[in-house]
């Protein structure tokens, strides 16, 4: 809490700056003026919530300045003080709203119980705003959500629209605003948003329906229309990273449920077309949305056919997808974690290529978190890539070591996973299993089965987000110590040196 303390003796001043316990009050900031003119200009960017000022000071006196600061900070509370008892200067304190009038000279325990009084006041009126803000955002939003339905409360909606100030006559256009769900944006900077867009030509009622999005519902006057789109360049410019889409213009308050349904569908565009800043709505949009059946059954015939089919069939997959672009994102999120899914069951070494997605889950969270289709196809030609190369990799073996190969891939982070559990996956006693592997790996499977899972660990160990039991657990091992001690005795250091050293490497 901030106070202003303004007279022209220096020794009244010291004086209740040193008599005041002022963190008793709550009060951490204090400034001091000489006169009322002073005072007037520090009260300008202090905007002091108490003020303590003399009545008689050079330049301006105390009524003066009292009438110029409530005019900039009518939320301050004044406390008089004056060596003066006149009736003038107690109509002018009763006529200004004083919270006490002390004569001097102080008495200290009058201000302390005069402060006590302001700073009360001060805690009321800032409870009730924060009562009256939070009831202003629960009508907003309530408002939004009725003119956004179909079907809706329009009696309801008719209400909140007077007591918000919000015009039922005029037009309305909805504009939808994306931000990075991986990006940086601050609270703060959220706010200035919603500010932004509430003090746009007409009014606005808007709401975050995400961390990331923002809706809102802009009414203006036909004389104003013309200011709409520097307005979506003004929101384009101060967040260069964000998408702005805009649906179609109504003229009746009930329809607005159709602008923002068309806003939505533009913003579905910005999912095909990163490079895009700015979309508004066009016929393509208004087409059929939802996937073609069929699709997950022709991809079933085409993944055990080989990576190389796999990866042309992938390609006309994204070429289509890119063509028909109203499809609706959530449809295509689905479809490709599906799909991917079944690539790492189909192939587990696949985890090899992406080392932050360590499981099922993970890949759809990877997935989930892709702002655009390109980005996942970008993923997904990464990931079959790496098949391909593993297959390459693996052709000049025979079909049961690649087997066995594939195995390990898809189970090395099961505890008991042992040459004996492998040799009966594949029906072949231990001991002869382990002299077909060494024949052409040139290690024995227990070699290749420890050295798979401390590659893993190196890998994940980079990930510095995950915790060494987490690690040791997920490649397999039976508890930290034990992965801590095979670790050191494969590497020359425990995992915390090498994900150190890896770290400043």
């Amino acid at each position: 809490m901030k106070i202003l303390i303004a007279d022209d003796e220096d020794y009244t001043r010291e004086g209740l700056l040193e008599e005041i316990d002022w963190e008793e009050f709550g009060i951490d900031e204090i400034m001091q003026a000489v006169n009322g003119e002073e005072a007037l200009k520090i009260v300008k960017w202090f905007r002091p919530h108490i003020v303590i000022s003399d009545i008689r000071m050079p330049k301006m006196d105390g009524i003066a300045f009292a009438e110029e600061l409530l005019g900039l900070a009518p939320e301050s509370k004044i406390i008089f003080i004056s060596g003066y008892l006149e009736t003038e200067y107690l109509k002018s304190a009763i006529r200004l709203s004083v919270i006490d009038f002390i004569e001097k000279p102080i008495d200290v325990d009058q201000v302390r119980k005069a402060l006590g009084r302001a700073v009360e006041e001060v805690l009321r009126e800032r409870r009730t705003r924060e009562a009256d803000e939070g009831n202003r955002e629960f009508r907003q939003q309530k408002l939004f959500e009725l003119l956004t339905r179909r079907d809706s409360d329009w009696r309801t909606a008719e209400r909140l629209a007077r007591g918000g100030d919000f015009p039922l006559n005029g037009r309305y256009v909805c504009m939808a605003v994306q931000f990075p769900r991986a990006g940086q944006t601050t609270g703060e900077e959220l706010d200035q948003l919603l500010d932004m867009v509430l003090q746009a030509e007409g009014r606005a009622i808007g709401i975050w329906q995400e961390p990331s999005a923002f809706e809102a519902v802009i009414a203006c006057q036909d004389r104003n229309r013309y200011r709409l789109g520097p307005f979506y360049q003004r929101v384009l410019d101060r967040w260069p990273d964000c998408k702005v889409a805009v649906g179609m213009e109504v003229e009746d308050y009930r329809n607005i449920f159709n602008s923002c349904k068309t806003a939505r569908a533009a913003m579905n565009c910005a999912f095909y077309q990163p490079e895009g800043r700015l979309f508004e709505i066009d016929e393509t949009i208004l087409q059929k949305r939802f996937m073609e059946p069929g699709i997950y059954g022709a991809f079933l015939r085409v993944l055990p056919e080989g990576s190389r089919k796999l990866s042309e069939w992938f390609c006309s997959l994204f070429g289509d997808l890119f063509a028909r672009k109203y499809y609706q994102k959530e449809q295509v999120y689905t479809l490709m974690v599906s799909l991917l899914t079944a690539v790492f069951r189909q192939y587990p070494s696949s985890y090899d290529c992406v080392p932050w997605v360590g499981g099922e889950e993970q890949l759809q969270a990877a997935v989930l978190n892709m702002d655009s289709l390109r980005e996942i196809q970008d993923f997904t030609d990464t990931v079959l890539g790496c098949v391909q190369d593993r297959e390459e990799e693996l052709s000049g073996f025979g079909r049961v070591i690649r087997g066995v190969l594939d195995y390990i891939a898809a189970h090395y982070g099961e505890e008991d996973l042992s040459t004996a559990r492998i040799a009966e996956a594949f029906h072949f006693s231990p001991a002869y299993l382990n002299v077909l592997f060494k024949q052409e790996m040139k290690v024995t499977l227990k070699q290749y089965l420890s050295g798979y899972r401390l590659e893993k660990a190196k890998k994940l160990l980079e990930q510095d987000y995950m915790k060494i039991t987490e690690i040791a657990e997920k490649c397999g091992y039976a508890n930290a110590n034990y992965f801590s001690k095979v670790f050191r005795e494969g590497t020359g250091m425990t995992p915390l040196e090498y994900r150190s050293a890896r770290s400043e490497e």
